[in-house]
């Protein structure tokens, strides 16, 4: 009996004591609230090891590096601090978004090959989405970041201005103040003074500036380009992707913890959390919304993906030796992290871990694809709100080069057309710096937003960020041009508009007349050479009833022969006018109440009539 006792009850006994000793004392699995709040780290610390015998039927994927792929080819290495909150991109950049086949090795059946044949499909479409996202991401960055962006120009600007100042500007602009001083005196005749200070006034004023420019090129644009700056960083953190906060730094130094990274890389942080991440766990585990893809989901990308810091601890390294050891044990921790973190999802959502095998491979196609349409959606606006920063950063730059050029003729202020066109380039560029990175900033929270609310469908949300960028663009289309402050046409500007003259009544510049009409008389107008049977008669018994009908106001002007206003002589001549059809003169006749007369009767009276009224 003891013995049986022993051999029913010794063995579950002993593997609860061994399921106990793979987990920490006195610790049990994290709940979903613990996993953001105590860290990757500490929670992965408590998942069981994997046995000896699972290792040798797994293959965990190899991490990649923050710039590999397509996207890598637009990042760049972080120069801000990275130890306090940091997203996906800015730790990361563009690794692990790429599938592979998990527990295939061990497995009764063999793998079929549409899985591997899926996956690679679904690979290219994430690298192309990625690739897409990158472009976007290193546009704004080196939009909103002018000083990298145009740092290389620097040298260029100097010289270049340098040289036209001295060799134009000196030589040629004495020459332009000659010519000034004989232009006054001869407009000295007219006895304008107010147009001789002007003309002396705006000299003075283009030499002061160009001179000013000439000796201080790259001061003179990184002024403007400070002060463009400092307005975005005031209106991206007002409505721009919002800061984020992190419970899990423990860095004693003040100030460690907070985040420090620029608006456009927080944004950043944004389109590929959104875009990138959420649709790859979708194919990983199936739901980017589900517990096990919010609990593990992050534990998978990270044992996948080498970060900054990663790379950077290999490569300081002081030996090859030391790097390649360092780089094998770093590569060995994530692989077990993988398994780890797999064998849980294995045992307590086995749909999902279908999904992290591979064997859904359509699912991770139709993930690729969403990914694509996304990203697309998401950049067609924001590429090109970057591109016209971008174009407005170099039109200052050009416009310092061509400064002293310009103002040598622009000395002059009757010649002043280019200088003026040039000043006027510019305020067009830093308005429309400043209004499309607002647009790309209220954009991108936009974006976020859309993005952050999980009740949205998957297709509603990309929806909603086209036609958000869609919006974005009608709003913004009057200013597209960046050198010119409004939509009209390139001859209108700040400094050349004119009030409008008022238009002429006529191409010939004759004032028509105003008739004076007697109470009672008919308005009316006709041109004397006019056929009479092409004529339309007040007096037409249709235009009285439209007349009537409208409540006796008619808006036709009629052409007929009226009386003159004043009193004319006895005329030397008559005109003759043919007969009238009779029933015409019927018609007209019994619209008048008048008795109808014989046409032929009243020939020589209608002759004298037409006389008279002529």
């Amino acid at each position: 009996m003891v013995l049986a006792l022993g051999t029913l009850f010794g063995v579950p006994v002993q593997a609860a004591a061994a399921s106990a000793t793979a987990v920490a004392p006195g610790d049990k699995l994290c709940s979903l609230e613990e996993w953001t709040a105590r860290g990757l780290d500490k929670c992965i610390e408590r998942l069981q090891e994997v046995s000896a015998a699972r290792v040798q039927c797994v293959s965990a994927p190899n991490p990649a590096a923050p710039d590999s792929g397509l996207g890598g080819w637009f990042v760049s290495k972080p120069t801000w601090n990275v130890n306090g909150p940091a997203g996906k991109y800015s730790r990361y950049g563009y690794a692990g978004y790429d599938y592979t086949t998990y527990d295939i090795n061990c497995v009764q059946t063999v793998m079929h090959p549409d899985y591997k044949l899926e996956n690679t499909i679904a690979n290219g479409e994430f690298m192309l989405a990625a690739g897409i996202v990158g472009v976007s991401n290193a546009l704004r960055e080196r939009a909103w970041a002018p000083d990298e962006m145009w740092g290389w120009a620097d040298p260029l600007v100097e010289k270049a201005t340098t040289a036209l100042y001295k060799q134009v500007f000196s030589v040629f602009g004495v020459i332009t103040l000659a010519v000034i001083g004989v232009y006054l005196l001869w407009r000295s005749r007219q006895a304008q003074m107010s147009m001789a200070l002007t003309t002396v006034g705006w000299a003075i004023l283009v030499m002061v500036g160009v001179t000013a420019i000439a000796s201080w090129p790259v001061q003179s644009a990184k002024a403007a380009d400070s002060t463009l700056v400092s307005v975005l960083s005031v209106v991206h953190d007002a409505v721009g992707p919002r800061t984020a906060t992190t419970t899990t730094c423990s860095d004693p130094e003040p100030g460690a913890c907070d985040d420090h990274r620029p608006p456009a890389v927080r944004a950043g942080d944004t389109a590929v959390e959104a875009l990138l991440y959420r649709n790859w766990i979708r194919g990983a585990l199936g739901s980017a919304d589900s517990e096990t893809a919010k609990k593990y989901g992050p534990a998978l990308y990270r044992a996948k993906s080498l970060s900054w810091d990663d790379v950077a601890k290999i490569q300081s390294a002081p030996t090859d030796e030391a790097r390649q050891q360092l780089r094998d044990n770093t590569i060995r921790r994530k692989q077990g992290e993988w398994m780890k973190v797999a064998e849980q999802v294995r045992t307590e959502d086995p749909d999902a871990y279908e999904y992290l095998r591979g064997t859904k491979g359509m699912e991770r196609i139709g993930a690729g694809f969403v990914a694509i349409l996304s990203a697309l959606a998401y950049a067609a606006f924001d590429v090109v709100a970057s591109l016209l920063v971008l174009l407005g950063f170099l039109i200052i730059r050009w416009a310092v080069i061509a400064a002293p050029a310009l103002g040598t003729v622009g000395l002059l202020r009757p010649a002043s057309a280019g200088l003026r066109r040039l000043v006027n380039s510019v305020l067009a560029a830093l308005f429309n710096v400043l209004i499309f990175g607002t647009g790309a900033a209220v954009y991108l929270f936009a974006v976020d937003l859309i993005m952050s609310t999980s009740s949205l469908a998957g297709w509603l949300q990309v929806t909603l960020v086209l036609l958000c960028g869609v919006v974005g663009w009608i709003l913004l289309r009057p200013y597209r041009r960046i050198t010119q402050l409004g939509g009209g046409s390139s001859g209108t500007s700040l400094l050349t508009a004119r009030p409008s003259a008022p238009a002429a009544s006529s191409s010939t510049g004759e004032r028509t007349p105003t008739n004076t009409v007697a109470p009672g008389s008919t308005v009316s107008t006709t041109v004397p050479e006019a056929r009479p049977e092409l004529t339309t008669s007040a007096e037409d018994p249709a235009s009285v009833i439209r007349a009537e009908a409208r409540g006796g106001s008619d808006p036709v002007r009629t052409e007929t022969w009226r009386s003159p206003d004043v009193p004319e002589s006895s005329p030397a001549y008559a005109v003759y006018r043919p007969a009238t059809v009779p029933h015409q003169a019927a018609n007209r006749a019994e619209a008048r109440s008048e008795p109808t007369a014989e046409p032929s009767a009243r020939t020589e009276r209608r002759s004298e009539t037409w006389a008279e009224r002529s």
